[in-house]
């Protein structure tokens, strides 16, 4: 048996053996004069009985798991509560009743009811609301702090996750081959040496500046782009080529800092790049308001890939609780998509 059949098993125990005690301490309650007429056996009624007692458990269990997924609580709580509270009222009017009219309606006894039946009837609902509302709340305690745990924990995961990409971009590699191509632009072509001191400037005050925000403009950081392309197109000229086709529309929506910069850096590092192999960067945007970054595939065997970058900028993705960033291959190119942020 699985542990959600034993859990389950567990609960349909335990919720009978407490339908049954709201039975006695009714009836304990009840008036001496009160009448008990069935029409059927009281094994079959009580059998009836906790059956409905367990679907309504279950049923209203069902729709808290559901919503925890569709509408959490941390998202709206006020409207997360008036559709709990909607919920547990229909589902108790469909799983007890309505079975409790109908089963009246055949035995011919239209509305008028035995005085027991009713008043267990009635005590039985408002315990089980009762119940199910004290199993919800629990419910509800128990993810609000899984939520304000996850929140520490990404926001710590974010928190090294800059720390890796301003570690990754402002490291000797890169810095030193900026120098070598500086000096060699110095002595051989004075006027290139000059856009290239204030486009190395200008990319390292973004990346300084840019761990302050959680989010930047798609504006500011395709300008930072431009500069950071011209840096390596110096370096290894026509083998590489960079596109930019998006909208007047988008411009201004926003992003993660430093994400287009992540996913050209890891494009550079992991293709080969050269006259007879060029490397093709488009950035685009589609009708739906995501951007679409994609390099063709020419995969240099000695560099192992972690998927560390990708998988950081996910993770900053998931703590802005938007959905639809992805990566994949396709084809013969990697294709990355990031959904953009309003302002």
């Amino acid at each position: 048996m699985s542990k959600n059949s034993r859990n389950t098993f567990i609960r349909i125990v335990l919720v009978s053996l407490y339908a049954i005690a709201v039975m006695r301490l009714v009836s304990f309650g009840m008036p001496e004069n009160a009448e008990f007429q069935l029409q059927i056996p009281k094994r079959l009624f009580l059998f009836f009985y906790l059956l409905f007692f367990n679907l309504n458990v279950e049923g209203s269990l069902f729709f808290d798991r559901y919503l925890n997924k569709k509408n959490p609580w941390y998202s709206n709580p006020q409207k997360r509560l008036f559709i709990q509270i909607g919920v547990i009222i229909l589902w108790t009017f469909i799983s007890i009743g309505i079975p409790f009219t109908v089963w009246y309606f055949i035995n011919g006894q239209s509305l008028i009811y035995p005085k027991a039946p009713v008043i267990i009837f009635i005590c039985s609902v408002v315990f089980l609301i009762g119940f199910i509302s004290i199993s919800i709340a629990i419910n509800f305690f128990k993810q609000w702090k899984k939520t304000l745990l996850e929140a520490e924990h990404y926001k710590q995961e974010k928190l090294k996750s800059d720390y890796r990409v301003l570690q990754n971009q402002v490291n000797p590699h890169f810095l030193f081959n900026s120098l070598n191509v500086l000096i060699s632009e110095i002595k051989y072509n004075p006027k290139t040496a000059q856009d290239f001191t204030r486009k190395l400037s200008k990319v390292y005050r973004y990346v300084l500046q840019s761990k302050h925000h959680d989010l930047i403009s798609l504006k500011k950081e395709l300008e930072f782009i431009d500069s950071f392309i011209f840096l390596h197109k110096v370096r290894i000229g026509d083998a590489l080529e960079y596109v930019v086709n998006i909208s007047d529309e988008i411009v201004h929506k926003q992003i993660p800092p430093l994400t287009l910069q992540i996913l050209i850096e890891n494009a550079i590092k992991h293709n080969i790049a050269n006259e007879e192999n060029v490397l093709k960067i488009s950035i685009e945007s589609d009708a739906n308001n995501t951007l679409i970054v994609s390099n063709n595939l020419q995969i240099i065997d000695t560099v192992d890939s972690t998927y560390t970058g990708l998988s950081n900028l996910s993770k900053r993705f998931e703590l802005l609780k938007k959905d639809g960033f992805t990566y994949d291959k396709q084809e013969e190119k990697f294709v990355v998509s990031i959904p953009l942020i309003s302002a």
